[in-house]
């Protein structure tokens, strides 16, 4: 009798034993897959985004040298033979173009006679002129005040200098355009440095000289540095022969076997991860164009990492690539632990009751579709899809994870409104045709420029500039409807308006725009009283889908929308 009754518990348990066992392995197969699709995802755009960051951040050096050059030299505009018979304009141009970069800024020129002259910006209105009218002869230093001070001398050179000796001055002189010098270390500072320089031509239109201004790396290298990553994750920037231009978790000088200093090269680096991505990438330098993408590839322990890329060309020769690197394992470490948790809660659910262990995996299961469904939603451009999981366990921190890291790339920090990157998702969700192929339901774009913000920043300062900025969005958010978006592109914004479908309504908006945005601005510290001061703003809209059914010929429209009103209200 007792073995029979043990035999009928056994029986009556057993069934479900083994359903729970397969629900527990479902629910296990369920979250590792929903974890990998999901973790999978984000980390792909994450990589991505740092990758586009890193080549921004090096773009931005980029265009500042050009427009440096530009400044000091604009194209067309001849050099006399002699440096001394124009110095006074030549500093105020050399000034100006010094200026454009936000930390010290250096531009220095040659000419095929011999003589130089360089201006370095050191700090808020004082600048240090090295000057060399006689060819041969030590430079001379210049204290310099402000863009039409009085150059004071303070001391001379020790070494006589020729501009025509120089890499820079030779490699320019045989390009047609801006060229870069190739990177090398500044012994001074123990750090990479590159040039950008270019030729100046006569009246003539012959070779009359050379133009030049240095670009420090270790700004981009503790840019990298500070990225936020995936743990295990790394930043990397290559030059087409392995050298380290910056580095994630790896110096890009190092010393060498006497105590001096040496380049870092991929390919030596005795960094496993950083030789395993050289040699995924090397073929990738000889492609054309600017090729972006992502790639697997194995470390020598046989572990797979995963890699995002952007290749980095210009015309002056530069040819990098930007590379976020992440091993697989610790990409995919919190699936790991999450599909041991399932396992623990499956032995801990034997013992519980069949109705709670149900109703726990509904509400898993209920939790993870929310979040699957916000990850699909944010990738089809609906970047304001958040996942409304209330747990306190690991998926409501994968849930927090990923609206904190949806909210960080896609909101600006200072205003809270949606940044750049937002941008193009919102235009491509506002566009969207129907099913039926029919245009998107009509809205319109307000381009808002505000045009005195760079004149309150240099008075001011730029707290003030940051409060003045806070303080329009909270007012251009208070006149905006519910359904209404507002991006914030620098010291512009972008307003997005649906339902706005004909002149009358848009006008009305803007006019609603300009009134809220007329009044003194009220947040600013240490202004007196007595000087009320005015951001003011130039607003230009477009309507779509009537001026333009494609997104950025909509927001071109509008830019150029705002410019004819602000050069109609200039001129009366």
């Amino acid at each position: 009798m007792d073995r029979r009754r043990s035999s009928l518990r056994l029986s009556l348990i057993l069934p479900f034993v083994v359903l729970i066992s397969v629900l527990t392995g479902g629910l296990g197969v369920l979250w590792y897959w929903t974890d990998s699709v999901t973790v999978s995802r984000l980390s792909a755009q994450l990589m991505a985004q740092m990758a586009d960051r890193t080549a921004q951040a090096i773009g931005q050096d980029v265009r500042h040298s050009g427009a440096m050059l530009e400044a000091a030299f604009p194209e067309g505009l001849p050099e006399a033979a002699d440096i001394g018979s124009d110095l006074d304009n030549l500093q105020k141009r050399l000034w100006t173009a010094a200026s454009l970069r936000t930390a010290a800024g250096s531009v220095y020129y040659g000419n095929i006679a011999g003589q130089s002259i360089g201006l370095l910006r050191t700090g808020g209105n004082h600048a240090e002129i090295r000057l060399g009218i006689r060819p041969g002869l030590p430079l001379r230093h210049f204290s310099l005040e402000g863009i039409v001070g009085t150059p004071t001398a303070t001391s001379s050179g020790n070494k006589a200098f020729d501009p025509r000796t120089r890499p820079w001055f030779k490699l320019a002189s045989q390009a047609d355009g801006p060229i870069w010098t190739p990177v090398y270390i500044d012994f001074g500072k123990q750090g990479l440095v590159m040039t950008l320089a270019r030729r100046v031509l006569s009246a003539t239109g012959q070779f009359e000289g050379v133009v030049a201004t240095d670009v420090f790396l270790d700004s981009l290298q503790r840019f990298v540095g500070r990225l936020p990553l995936i743990h295990g994750g790394r930043i990397f920037v290559l030059e087409s022969n392995g050298a380290v231009i910056a580095a994630s978790g790896t110096p890009n000088v190092r010393l060498d076997a006497n105590g001096g200093s040496e380049r870092v090269y991929a390919g030596t680096s005795r960094d496993p991860m950083l030789e395993a991505v050289y040699a995924k990438l090397r073929p990738i330098f000889a492609q054309s164009g600017t090729p972006t993408g992502t790639a697997l590839t194995s470390d020598v322990h046989d572990g797979k990492i995963h890699i995002a890329y952007t290749h980095i060309l210009d015309q002056g020769g530069l040819n990098w690539i930007a590379v976020v690197a992440v091993p697989e394992h610790d990409m995919f470490a919190t699936v790991r632990r999450n599909v041991i948790l399932v396992a623990a809660l499956g032995m801990l659910a034997l013992g519980l009751a069949l109705a709670i262990g149900l109703y726990i995996f509904n509400g898993i299961a209920t939790d993870m579709r929310k979040l699957a469904h916000a990850v699909r939603r944010v990738g089809q451009g609906e970047i304001n899809a958040r996942t409304h999981v209330d747990r306190n366990d690991e998926i409501g921190e994968l849930a927090h994870n990923f609206d904190h890291m949806r909210d960080s790339l896609f909101t600006d920090a200072l205003t809270g409104c949606a940044n750049r990157d937002a941008l193009q998702h919102l235009l491509s969700m506002f566009t969207r045709k129907t099913d039926d192929e029919n245009p998107a339901r009509p809205f319109a774009l307000f381009f808002i420029d505000l045009g005195r913000l760079k004149p309150l920043n240099e008075r001011w300062g730029r707290d003030n500039g940051d409060r003045a900025l806070i303080e329009v969005s909270q007012r251009i958010k208070g006149e905006l409807h519910k359904h209404s978006v507002l991006i914030r592109l620098g010291g512009e914004f972008v307003a997005l308006l649906p339902g706005v479908d004909d002149d009358a309504k848009a006008v009305g908006e803007l006019k609603r725009l300009e009134s809220v945005l007329e009044p003194a601005l009220t947040t600013l510290q240490g202004v007196p009283a007595s000087e009320p001061v005015h951001i003011g703003a130039s607003i230009g809209y477009a309507l779509y889908p009537r001026d333009s059914e494609d997104p950025q010929a909509l927001l071109r429209y509008a830019d150029q929308e705002m410019y004819r009103r602000r050069s109609a209200a200039a001129r009366g």
